[in-house]
């Protein structure tokens, strides 16, 4: 029994590892792409958005600890049912609790964007078809801004000081004056290039975004229904690790319980997505469109674990497991 009473704290320590490391990247990425004009990355910066990058993180988080610990436990000699329910109980207690104690902590949303993301003092931005440097921005107003225009003659603009907006994506300054000249167009970060994901892990932070952000919704709207959805991921993950035991070669069932987790990401953002918004026009309830990702995970869940119970030896040969 000692290996069952492992179990819990090897998860717990699992999902602290992949909590922390993620929730540095979140922070680090949500500097780079918003907040890198405006300053260093600094400590205080990441202590403020850590709530923030937590809270967002803490699905995925459980989902890898899950997928973690399944290697842990298709490499000892353990009850497949004691080790379901374990890591299904964890699993589900973690997520929902983590949720509901650090939702408390993060406070307001985000700040819209402001210029000085934009704009770093002494540095070109591109504007639109233009390139734009100021000396300083204070709340709004930068001074001593000079303009690049490739198409005017002269090329280069100056102006004493200039108003500073963003609305919509779009960064605007307005000088005063009598020949009041006004600069307009969505900034180009070019900075932000280093943070930028490739397109294939930019479908899966969309597909992760997805899932979090509907989590984070039910919490704050409807727990009940909130609850329903953390047990149908969890779940499924859990029931999902019947993979590991599908084949007798572990390299392959390995890929194909990595290959699992990254589709019920997207999994879930189609259902979300697609099929919910067609399921609330055709029942004209939006009780069923929310929870249809989750009946939906559920049905796969108990799908898997017949075929497991059904299909699949209890245990295969401790060499086969372990390789």
């Amino acid at each position: 029994m000692k290996e069952p009473l492992k179990i819990p704290f090897v998860f717990l320590f699992l999902l602290l590892c992949t909590s922390v490391v993620c929730a540095v990247l979140d922070s680090v990425s949500a500097w780079g792409l918003s907040g890198s004009a405006g300053g260093r990355f600094t400590l205080l910066f990441a202590a403020q958005h850590l709530p923030r990058s937590l809270y967002d993180v803490l699905v995925p988080s459980v989902v890898l600890s899950i997928v973690l610990l399944g290697l842990r436990i298709a490499r000892r000699q353990i009850s497949r049912f004691l080790a379901f329910v374990i890591v299904l109980g964890v699993g589900y207690v973690v997520l929902v609790n983590g949720m509901l104690w650090i939702r408390p902590l993060v406070g307001a949303p985000p700040a819209a964007p402001s210029p000085r993301q934009f704009l770093a003092p002494s540095t070109f931005a591109r504007v639109g078809d233009r390139l734009v440097a100021v000396r300083s921005l204070t709340e709004g107003r930068a001074r001593a801004v000079l303009i690049y225009d490739a198409s005017t003659t002269p090329r280069f603009t100056v102006v004493p000081a200039a108003d500073a907006t963003v609305h919509a994506g779009t960064l605007t300054l307005t000088s005063e004056g009598p020949r009041a000249l006004t600069v307009s167009g969505a900034p180009d970060l070019t900075w932000t290039s280093v943070f930028a994901a490739d397109r294939f892990t930019e479908l899966f932070l969309r597909d992760i975004r997805t899932m979090s952000a509907d989590f984070q919704h039910l919490l704050a709207a409807a727990r009940g229904e909130f609850f329903v959805a953390a047990f149908a991921l969890v779940f499924l993950c859990t029931a999902s690790l019947m993979l590991l035991r599908l084949t007798r070669w572990p390299l392959i069932n390995v890929m194909l319980l990595g290959i699992a987790a990254r589709g019920w990401f997207s999994l879930y953002h189609f259902l979300a997505v697609s099929v919910a918004p067609q399921v609330s026009r055709a029942l004209t309830d939006s009780f069923a469109a929310r929870m249809a990702p989750s009946l939906a995970f559920l049905a796969l869940g108990v799908l898997f674990l017949l075929v497991d119970i059904l299909f699949l030896p209890p245990n295969r040969p401790g060499s086969e497991i372990s390789g």
